[in-house]
């Protein structure tokens, strides 16, 4: 399904980079702690690109079709009215 596939579709590269950079965070948070200004700057960098990956999702979703949402929320067996919040959720996000 079209809709299936659109969901599906993420930014590998991003996500890998994001998995690496929290697993040296974590590595340096041993070694120095929290307070050192490489486990800072790491974090500050972590930070920024997590919110790029949700922005990216966000905009995915906002370009969606609401019908093909709909048909999504249907394969993962939700019911009738999370998917009408859901929808709802994301026009007020649009209209934001």
């Amino acid at each position: 399904m079209k809709a299936k596939e659109y969901v599906e579709k993420e930014n590998i590269k991003l996500l890998m980079e994001i998995f690496n950079l929290k697993s040296n965070l974590h590595e340096l948070y041993i070694q120095k702690g929290s307070a050192s200004s490489e486990y800072i700057s790491l974090s500050i960098k972590l930070d920024l690109l997590i919110k790029e990956y949700f922005e990216e999702k966000i905009v995915k979703l906002v370009n969606m079709p609401t019908s093909e949402l709909i048909e999504i929320w249907k394969q993962n067996e939700f019911n009738y009215l999370d998917t009408i919040r859901t929808v709802q959720k994301l026009d007020e996000i649009i209209f934001q």
